[in-house]
């Protein structure tokens, strides 16, 4: 478990709270209490187990360790985690899903990408990219109507590469648009 954060912590006493996206809907943020920051419940690799299934932990395996993980982190106080799972990390919303109803555990789910730049992304327009970041934020992920809470991003301990920065300013573009709050490291 790596850290707490307040999502609320703009907003000045009295003002309307804002809400925030979790894989099981929309929660005002006001609602979301104790909340660890950097979360994965699952980390692998963009098709790694559609492609080869048998290697590693089979879904309701991943499911149910999930479950029991957050249970215990639910007896403990938390309530919200951040899943900054991105697409290329393995991303698998159906299982936030199944692990924040069993567990009772907010999840929100991030956009955006980690250090595997995917090829595609190569040379495009920020732009470009922060129209998939912004899709998967104002209509969902991975068609289920599951929206993003919160952008991750990251850069390299070197400096930041030419295709990470592509990354990072459509991270900044997604950001400005929707005001849905920014994680890098």
């Amino acid at each position: 478990m790596c850290g707490r954060m307040s999502l609320n912590a703009q907003f000045q006493e009295g003002e309307d709270m804002a809400s925030v996206n979790t894989v099981l809907g929309s929660v005002d943020s006001a609602d979301l209490d104790f909340t660890l920051s950097h979360e994965h419940i699952v980390l692998s690799a963009a098709g790694m187990r559609q492609t080869y299934p048998e290697f590693g932990a089979d879904r309701q395996s991943i499911i149910d360790a999930g479950v029991a993980a957050l249970k215990e982190a639910y007896d403990e106080g938390v309530r919200t985690i951040i899943d900054v799972t991105t697409f290329d990390l393995g991303r698998d919303i159906g299982v936030m899903e199944a692990v924040s109803r069993g567990s009772g555990v907010n999840v929100i789910p991030c956009t955006g990408n980690h250090l595997a730049v995917p090829r595609a992304f190569w040379g495009a327009p920020p732009q470009m990219v922060a129209q998939l970041f912004i899709r998967e934020i104002e209509e969902g992920i991975d068609g289920t109507g599951v929206k993003a809470g919160i952008i991750k991003v990251a850069s390299d301990a070197g400096g930041v590469t030419e295709r990470e920065e592509i990354v990072l300013r459509a991270a900044a573009i997604t950001q400005n648009r929707t005001g849905v709050r920014l994680s890098t490291h």
